[in-house]
């Protein structure tokens, strides 16, 4: 009979504000993988880039949907999708038969899409500017004495860009967690600092965590605020007063949607914001809806209107606020599909990585994720454990028209990278 170690757990995180230091623990850096090329335009196009980033997205627009419904609305909420779809990822890696198609399934993606262009979509994230920055990192961590097969650890090397450590989990469960913690606060450039308790009976586990920042112009400057104040209405009906930031886009006019309108607006190196605003008599989760979501990002926000010689400008005016959320993920992955992950009671197939008798199952999966927007711009990041444990016309033709679109009261929003892939998403209820 199987020896069944229920000791896979999935946590996630992002943070924007530094935390204190702490020790870094006890590890072994084991491997390497090699180290990404510049992500090129060019490659953006390819049938199997396009494939799985559409697979992302619809991933994006489900965990995000469900996050938001399952929160109680109270506080402003954020979670990050790409970090749990490429913990995911590589949890599908190390799976075999049912577990794997599970994962595939709410990953939207067959085995050979998922391994041979999720190095791709990960290098399409990356980003290296002088002031604007985007890193995004995978490793597996092995505990001493565990039955895991080489091969497994070499696929997640070699397909999903993972490094690989060693740590004593059993033996010294206490340095262990350390140096995971160190990893995870090195990684998000010292914004998350969170002791994720993996137990003495885990195997290894999968960390994947996520790092941006940028301004919203190239010198730097701060947004410019609304001369009058906004009665910004917060989720709950009360009623805050103040002054809103403003940016102006070209040729660019909001899209009305059922019960939302959205638009958005972009910083310096392309991260783009957009907001999702109910229609009145409508709250954020009744149309932060994987339809509305998917909606708002595919819609036509091209603002010239060639037939009646109108183009349209939009003065976008939101406000700064900051976002955090901290949730238990397993039932909203179980509504999404993935069951036998955590089958206590059988375990899951894992046996791509695992060898010997044991088998495991997934404890829990933590998700916990911070944004700011700020006048000056935007920072947040993103760690993920599984422990097993985008006119031309001359425009004096045009005639101009200016929309101000008014996030003044509780909206919801999406960040996505200059490649449209999601980053993160969620609600703001209050200000």
């Amino acid at each position: 009979m199987k020896k069944l170690v229920c000791a896979l757990a999935i946590a996630g995180a992002a943070a924007i504000t530094f935390a204190a230091g702490c020790a870094t623990g006890r590890s072994t850096l084991l491997g390497a993988p090699e180290q990404p090329a510049a992500f090129k335009y060019t490659e953006s196009t390819s049938d199997g880039f396009v494939a799985l980033k559409e697979a992302a997205e619809s991933f994006a627009d489900g965990f995000t949907a469900r996050a938001i419904a399952a929160d109680d609305g109270a506080d402003n909420f954020v979670v990050s999708p790409i970090s749990m779809y490429s913990a995911l990822a590589m949890a599908a890696e190390c799976a075999a038969g049912s577990t794997r198609e599970e994962l595939l399934g709410a990953l939207s993606a067959d085995y050979e899409l998922l391994s041979s262009e999720f190095l791709n979509l990960y290098r399409s994230v990356l980003l290296d500017g002088k002031h604007s920055t985007a890193t995004l990192s995978n490793s597996v961590w092995l505990a001493e004495g565990a039955p895991i097969l080489q091969e497994g650890v070499n696929s997640l090397a070699q397909s999903y860009g993972a490094y690989s450590y060693s740590a004593d989990f059993a033996g010294d469960n206490e340095q262990a967690n350390l140096a995971v913690r160190h990893f995870v606060k090195e990684h998000t450039n010292g914004l998350i600092d969170n002791d994720f308790k993996l137990d003495e009976d885990t195997y290894f586990a999968l960390i994947n965590a996520l790092y941006i920042k940028d301004i919203w112009n190239m010198y730097g400057d701060e947004l410019a605020l609304t001369e009058e104040s906004y009665a910004f209405e917060n989720g709950d009906g009360s009623v805050t007063d103040m002054q809103l930031m403003k940016g102006k886009y070209i040729a660019v006019r909001p899209y009305d949607g059922e019960n939302f309108t959205s638009c958005y607006t972009r910083t310096n190196a392309g991260f783009e914001i957009m907001f999702i605003l109910p229609n009145e008599g409508y709250s954020v989760s009744e149309v932060m809806t994987a339809e509305n979501i998917a909606a708002a990002k595919s819609a036509d926000y091209y603002g010239i209107d060639e037939e009646n010689m109108i183009r349209y400008n939009t003065r976008c005016i939101f406000p700064a606020f900051d976002a955090e959320g901290n949730i238990e993920a397993k039932d909203i992955l179980k509504n999404m599909g993935i069951v036998e992950l955590f089958d206590s009671v059988n375990g899951a197939n894992l046996s791509n990585i695992l060898g010997g008798d044991e088998s495991a199952c997934c404890r829990s999966a933590k998700h916990i994720a911070k944004l700011e927007v700020t006048r000056r711009g935007i920072e947040g990041a993103a760690v993920t454990v599984i422990d097993v444990g985008a006119t031309s016309a001359d425009p004096e033709e045009y005639t101009e028209v200016d929309i101000d679109f008014v996030a003044d009261r509780a909206f919801g929003f999406v960040l996505l990278n200059s490649y449209g892939t999601t980053l993160f998403a969620g609600a703001v209820n209050a200000v």
